[in-house]
């Protein structure tokens, strides 16, 4: 396996620093290599030798997992989690003691099983982690560069920019050295993890919706959102959240029986950032025509974009309906792609 690709059997997100950092790309890592003693230099001889012990000496990987979770992580419960709770402890609890230890788990698995015999292996079922890491793209991922590393103080920064050619995406990492009394330069941060998250949202969204245009034509032809209207109603008790109620102006235009109707309310916030809330409608008894019905949001302060929204004013422009499934009372289906099907996922 030629220096390229050694990147793409690296199956946990963590990987593409820690792999840039050790291993890399000649065309683009030999102004770095020809440096003996550094901790890039070091860290290769030490991958290179399947030596687990002596990557660590070079390369914080217990920090690295956890700075890869936070930043994944953060990203995700910001735009894709839908909390039930609206409590700074329910939203912790869920990432303590469920999110983080399943991703640390999973890329740290992964990294000592890549630095130990050079391959990387999954379990017949996947964990939460497990399954963004193989879905999102990261096998494939290539350094396109590697900047010089330049010195301001006591600490040195180099700039990966890394492109992702299965989701066609680029991202980049700034990575952080730190000296050290044993090995001289240690590399001890990284910053970009969440910059990879939201770089594959957008890649996974676009993709999708490709895919999807005739699944929307045909939602469209049975149940036409043709607008929606906003009000507030209220919140909790203790003057935290906020309760919206959101009229959806549609057009049942299916003779069909219809069973119920799903789909979401996408808040937009500042950043893109995306606060997203699922709904369900009743259609059982719902006649052929135009008419209204209402589903609820809550504004949840402990997720940036509700925040942006109940600080600074909510906006209807910044809100988004999608109706994502029609389901008949014969039992069809029609069903907007949420993954990317098999085949196109390698």
């Amino acid at each position: 396996m030629n220096d390229t690709k050694k990147i793409a059997a690296a199956a946990a997100v963590v990987l593409i620093v820690l792999t840039a950092l050790g291993v890399g790309i000649y065309q683009n890592m030999q102004v770095l290599a020809a440096r003996p003693g550094t901790a890039t230099q070091e860290a290769r001889k030490a991958l290179d030798a399947h030596d687990l012990d002596a990557f660590q000496k070079y390369v914080d990987t217990d920090k690295l997992l956890e700075q890869a979770a936070e930043q994944i992580l953060t990203e995700q419960i910001n735009s894709a989690l839908t909390p039930a709770a609206y409590s700074t402890g329910d939203i912790q609890e869920r990432y303590e003691n469920q999110l983080k230890p399943d991703f640390i788990k999973s890329a740290r698995a992964a990294l000592e099983e890549y630095i130990t015999t050079g391959t990387v292996t999954f379990p017949a079922t996947l964990t939460e982690a497990q399954r963004f890491l193989k879905k999102s793209g990261v096998a494939s991922c290539e350094i396109k560069s590697v900047s010089k590393p330049h010195l301001e103080g006591h600490v040195k920064y180099s700039t990966v920019i890394f492109y992702n050619p299965q989701m066609k995406f680029g991202f980049e990492l700034e990575l952080e050295l730190t000296e050290s009394e044993e090995t001289g330069w240690r590399i001890t941060n990284a910053k970009g993890f969440d910059d990879y998250y939201n770089g594959y949202r957008r890649a996974l969204r676009h993709k999708l919706d490709s895919l999807n245009i005739p699944l929307v034509r045909q939602i469209d032809e049975t149940f036409h959102v043709k607008g929606f209207t906003v009000e507030s109603a209220g919140g909790d008790e203790y003057g935290f959240s906020q309760d919206l109620t959101i009229g959806i102006k549609a057009d049942v235009k299916t003779d069909k029986p219809l069973d119920k109707v799903v789909g979401t309310v996408t808040l937009v916030g500042k950043d893109k950032r995306e606060s997203v809330a699922p709904f369900t409608i009743d259609m059982t008894d719902a006649a052929q025509g135009v008419q209204t019905f209402n589903v609820s949001k809550t504004l949840n302060p402990f997720i940036k974009a509700d925040a942006d929204a109940m600080k600074h004013g909510f906006r209807k422009k910044d809100m988004h309906i999608e109706v994502t499934e029609v389901h008949f009372a014969d039992g069809n289906v029609i069903k907007l792609l949420d993954e990317l099907p098999d085949d196109l996922k390698e």
